[in-house]
């Protein structure tokens, strides 16, 4: 099997929804796009890898965001990273992507340039802020987030750098693009990835805390007057309800914006709207379900979407997906609770102010 078709099988086994909406690219985006995200799945194995001292994921990101950045280091100290990396415990999927990245790095050098500096920079801005994250991580206890700026600054290297990635793909290949449309995509394309993540995040709360993380930030916890413990506990469910509550109205706000960067697509674009369509409605049904579910802090097991929900969202919204006004109407129908519609304005320049004073470069296993 050669490295490309190693690639394209390999998607589904480490994301079964992400596989669905690649699915629908063709050509040289969807080369590059397939390729990406395999690297965002690398290096998400090695910052989930539950039993693996943080110590050594620092050092294992730091080394991977300078493979991806020079090739000549690559060539050189690639299969040495990965050899490290067998001490990274995961599923058997990721970690056989993990051993393969080789695999994927072959197929990466073949991609256009212009595709590649798009790629390259939001890769290892996303390793380099996993390093910075772990190494505030205490090893075998629950280590909170402070408050909602820093679930911002968290979820902006995670995912808001995906956003941002896809956009600039997008670019090259809409070079005729207006300038009204980049400007709405350039404005929005950070909330795309910080909705999606801010709903795994709320969908995975019981899982995190036993992994000894909570991204649940400390201040909202506080403000509804309970410890960490306490939450953690679910001593109160009323007060762990709002709590969630409170996480979920900001993650809707992510959701509205990112649906404003995909009806700045073309309209013409109908791959591309489905690419972002797809993963955009299940998160807002997925928050939907979440949304006062006591069921959700009850369980290890996570609350999802049904089969049937995301079968109907991808049979119809090709049928609506050139038309601004009924994906309006058909993303305002998902969620018609007004609390959750409610929520406050994402302060974008605000986060890109503070992520300049983040060392990232300088991030080390000894802090």
């Amino acid at each position: 099997m050669d490295d490309w078709n190693y690639c394209v099988q390999t998607l589904p086994k480490v994301s079964r929804t992400f596989a669905l909406n690649i699915s629908v690219l063709r050509g040289a985006l969807h080369r590059s796009i397939l390729t990406s995200y395999l690297f965002c799945r690398i290096v998400d194995t090695v910052e989930d890898a539950a039993k693996l001292d943080p110590k050594i994921k620092i050092k294992l990101l730091m080394e991977f965001s300078r493979l991806i950045e020079d090739p000549g280091y690559r060539d050189k100290n690639l299969t040495a990273w990965v050899e490290e990396c067998k001490t990274v415990d995961g599923s058997a999927s990721d970690l056989e992507l993990l051993h393969q990245t080789q695999r994927v790095f072959n197929v990466f050098d073949s991609l256009a340039t212009n595709h590649q500096d798009q790629i390259i920079p939001s890769v290892s801005k996303m390793a380099k802020g996993m390093a910075f994250f772990q190494s505030r991580f205490q090893f075998g206890e629950i280590t909170p987030l402070g408050h909602i700026q820093e679930l911002e600054e968290y979820c902006y290297f995670v995912a808001g750098v995906v956003g941002e990635m896809l956009c600039n793909l997008f670019f090259q290949k809409l070079p005729h693009l207006s300038e009204t449309a980049r400007n709405t995509m350039r404005q929005n394309a950070v909330s795309f990835g910080l909705g999606l993540q801010m709903t795994n995040i709320s969908k995975d709360i019981i899982a995190d805390r036993d992994r000894g993380w909570s991204y649940i930030p400390k201040s909202i916890i506080s403000e509804k007057g309970l410890t960490m413990d306490e939450f953690h506990s679910g001593i109160s469910m009323d007060k762990n309800l709002q709590i969630l509550e409170s996480l979920l109205c900001k993650t809707n706000g992510h959701l509205d914006d990112a649906l404003k960067f995909t009806l700045a697509l073309p309209r013409t674009e109908i791959a591309l709207r489905l690419f972002c369509i797809w993963p955009l409605w299940m998160a807002a049904k997925t928050v939907s379900v979440l949304h006062n579910n006591p069921d959700l802090l009850k369980s290890k097991a996570p609350v999802k979407i049904s089969r049937s929900t995301v079968k109907r969202i991808l049979l119809g919204t090709p049928f609506i997906a050139w038309s601004n006004n009924l994906l309006k109407v058909s993303f305002g129908n998902i969620i018609d609770d007004k609390v959750l519609q409610n929520s406050p304005v994402f302060d974008r320049e605000g986060l890109m102010s503070r992520l300049e004073r983040i060392p990232l470069d300088t991030v080390n296993s000894n802090m």
